[in-house]
């Protein structure tokens, strides 16, 4: 069995969690070495345009503006509300460089595959399970592997590189498999580098999430100043049933657009038209037209509706399959972001860090410690 370090702790993911679990780690003794598959920060990079619900105060972790300060950083103003970009800039970025972080962040290093040395899922109790150290399979950009051996693995990727499919049940649409590289399913930069993409054509938006939202209002200004631009919004829910409890939003930002959205399928913008209660069957490329048709059943039939541009914004889940040898109470591990309503990637850094920070905890001071959902 590979000589493991009781000690010894595997973060995955170096975004805002995953950077402050690795600090708090440090600080409660334990050895952790962090895994990136992209660059620090790479899920607030993708939506870099985007600016956060929670301002700055909201943003910075514990353990990170400690270990942040002790070298002369400062915080930017604590209300601000800050983009992706500027939270990467800012904040991650003077994190990785920190020379306690910097040696035990593997960045382009891809996770493929981890489990227990010496064990399948369901093999052994908890106690034996324990014994044996985690398994992680690496791969470099070249394509090269490796292995590294922890005592605790922590989870930390998130959802948002894990787009659902629109199809009804959950599962691919007929073609959407095919043409899934032809849509959008991440928040594109409608009104910067994206705009071409939309401007002067009809957008066919599906999902109900705030990315949803987001994506909505910014088509909605952009048809203010790009003649022809137009929307579908195809939802599940009906327009009455669209983000219950908007108004009572503890967060100005995201109860503005909230509401914003919730007015926008009740025939608030000329250029925006909402169509509830409807699930998507099917996608059809029209290449002549350089277009999409999509099919829908609504209320019980059928009908068809044609886009030049298709965003698909139902949800995110976690990457499961990497973890598919571990059992689900695995002892020492936890994976954070990846409850059932994380379909949505919206859960607050600041209680991503109070949980991570628990977890680290018990971690370091129980062996024990079972699986932290």
């Amino acid at each position: 069995m590979p000589a493991c370090s009781p000690t010894s702790l595997a973060i995955i993911g170096a975004g805002p969690v995953g950077l402050e679990a690795a600090l708090a780690a440090l600080d409660h003794g334990l050895d952790p070495q962090v895994y990136e598959q992209g660059e620090v920060g790479a899920h607030p990079l993708a939506w870099g345009h985007v600016r956060l619900f929670t301002p700055w105060r909201m943003c910075v972790g514990r353990h990170a503006r400690a270990h942040l300060e002790a070298t002369g950083w400062t915080m930017p103003d604590a209300e601000a509300l800050p983009t992706g970009l500027e939270l990467v800039e800012h904040y991650l970025e003077p994190l990785a460089a920190l020379p306690e972080l910097k040696e035990r962040l593997h960045t382009f290093t891809q996770v493929v595959a981890i489990g227990r040395h010496g064990l399948r899922r369901g093999e052994g109790d908890a106690d034996t399970r324990r014994a044996h150290p985690f398994r992680l399979l690496l791969r470099d950009p070249g394509g090269r592997e490796s292995l590294a051996h922890a005592a605790a693995l922590m989870d930390l990727t998130g959802v948002y590189g894990q787009p659902d499919w629109a199809g009804t049940g959950g599962i691919p649409a007929c073609e959407e498999s095919g043409l899934r590289p032809e849509f959008a399913y991440h928040v594109e930069d409608v009104l910067g580098l994206d705009r071409e993409r939309y401007a002067g054509r009809r957008t066919v938006l599906i999902g109900e999430s705030l990315f949803a939202a987001v994506t909505l209002a910014a088509l909605a200004r952009l048809a203010d100043e790009a003649e022809g631009t137009r929307v579908l919004w195809v939802t599940r829910a009906a327009a009455a049933g669209l983000f219950p409890g908007a108004e009572h939003d503890p967060l100005p930002a995201r109860r503005e657009l909230r509401l914003r959205a919730r007015a926008l399928a009740a025939g608030a913008h000329p250029a925006i038209a909402h169509l509830g209660g409807a699930e998507v069957e099917g996608f059809a490329a029209d290449p002549d037209t350089h277009s999409h048709r999509v099919r829908l059943e609504v209320a019980g039939e059928p009908r068809e509706e044609t886009a030049g541009r298709v965003v698909v914004h139902v949800g995110y889940g976690p990457d499961e399959h990497i973890r598919r040898e571990l059992d689900d109470d695995e002892p020492r591990f936890v994976a954070l972001g990846h409850e059932p309503h994380g379909r949505e990637p919206a859960v607050l850094m600041e209680a991503g860090y109070r949980r991570v920070g628990d977890a680290v905890v018990r971690l370091a001071g129980d062996p024990g410690a079972g699986a932290v959902a």
